[in-house]
């Protein structure tokens, strides 16, 4: 996905480590020059989440991604000619088209395919201007310095497409009134078609094109689903926003980190807390909330097996780009024309993880 803005943007390839195709993940943050922090936690026997930002020219664009709930197809996106609500609307839409061709190709080899999905949360900074898209349910969330006042208060910048809203299960319904089963309250949630949680993703297209469903080779994964219409899109819903002076961060994750934290509850922390090693500080937190809902002793969570420890919490990725320096140059001609890309640390758990996580500065 980041791979395919960049290309809208005209900022593809970044010269830094970190851009092969293997490391370009879905999902998403951006922000344009400023020190940025990430860090992940993993739970599943494979690590799900994703995240990458992706730093350029300051009088361009630049962008950094985090991922959210299952393995990522990459998309690619013809060039746009700058940074755009269509600009993103399109690098979604080769997303989506890019894996499909996959599923395509692999069909009878690995029907698999056709039931693998991900949500996917990205953001860009443009001039003054912030982009923020999503499909799923990972959240962007922006920290603002009250007028007047040393207090920070939270802003949701992205839109959530998971069932339990009921104005997405009012908006499923207006879509296929003839499908009474298209929202179903299964195994302690409401779910599309009794089965996923988002209305809204990349891939899934089991639950988007019958064909695939309705083939025996998907037996080997699932019973078939008749469908009169896709049950689910990969439409983005796109925010676009002016910074303002009093716009301190943004923090981007994973709905693992928001089943534990609310928006204030992030917010506050990044706010009074150093910057280095502040994202770590954040999947911390969240842990720290798990362990204490499960009654377990939180230096006891590293001691259980990825697998089982998707019982306390789900996987986490975190970016928090602070936006001082884009305050500082936004009226600055910078002329350095080249691109810092960074990848996802490594998971917290790993006994090669550092014990406080560094701060990154864009390159500018």
């Amino acid at each position: 996905m980041l791979r395919a803005v960049a290309r809208c943007c005209c900022h593809w390839p970044p010269e830094a480590a970190g851009g092969g195709r293997d490391a370009v993940a879905d999902g998403a943050a951006a922000a344009r020059g400023g020190e940025f922090s990430m860090a992940a936690a993993q739970a599943n026997l494979v690590m799900e989440d994703q995240a990458q930002v992706l730093a350029s020219r300051p009088t361009r664009s630049s962008a950094s991604t985090t991922d959210t709930a299952g393995p990522t197809p990459p998309g690619f996106a013809r060039e746009q000619g700058g940074m755009s609500a269509e600009a993103i609307r399109s690098a979604f839409g080769a997303a989506e088209e890019e894996f499909h061709k996959q599923v395509r190709q692999e069909w009878t080899k690995r029907p698999r395919l056709a039931a693998v999905g991900s949500c996917c949360l990205l953001g860009a900074i443009s001039g003054d201007t912030l982009y923020v898209a999503n499909v799923g349910d990972s959240r962007a969330v922006l920290g603002r310095r009250v007028v007047g006042g040393g207090v920070a208060v939270a802003e949701r910048l992205s839109t959530e497409h998971n069932a339990a809203s009921e104005e997405v299960r009012r908006e499923l319904a207006a879509l296929n009134p003839d499908d009474a089963q298209i929202v179903v309250h299964a195994r302690g949630s409401w779910r599309v078609k009794g089965i996923i949680q988002v209305s809204r993703s990349i891939g899934d297209f089991y639950l988007k094109k019958p064909e695939y469903s309705l083939d025996p080779l998907f037996r080997q994964v699932g019973a078939p689903i008749p469908l009169k219409r896709p049950a689910l899109s990969a439409e983005p819903s796109v925010q676009v926003r002016k910074l303002k002076p009093n716009d301190l961060f943004l923090i981007f994750a994973s709905d693992g980190l928001w089943e534990h934290l609310s928006d204030d509850d992030a917010v506050q922390i990044v706010f009074k807390n150093p910057r280095t090693g502040i994202a770590n500080r954040l999947v911390k937190a969240a842990l720290k909330e798990a362990t204490r809902k499960r009654e377990v002793r939180y230096r006891d969570l590293r001691t259980i097996d990825r697998g089982v420890r998707r019982h306390f919490h789900d996987d986490i990725s975190v970016v928090v780009v602070y936006l001082d320096r884009h305050r500082e140059r936004r009226h600055t001609r910078v002329i350095d024309s080249s691109s810092n890309c960074t990848s996802a640390p490594v998971d917290i758990y790993s006994n090669a993880h550092q014990s406080v996580e560094p701060l990154h500065a864009y390159k500018s």
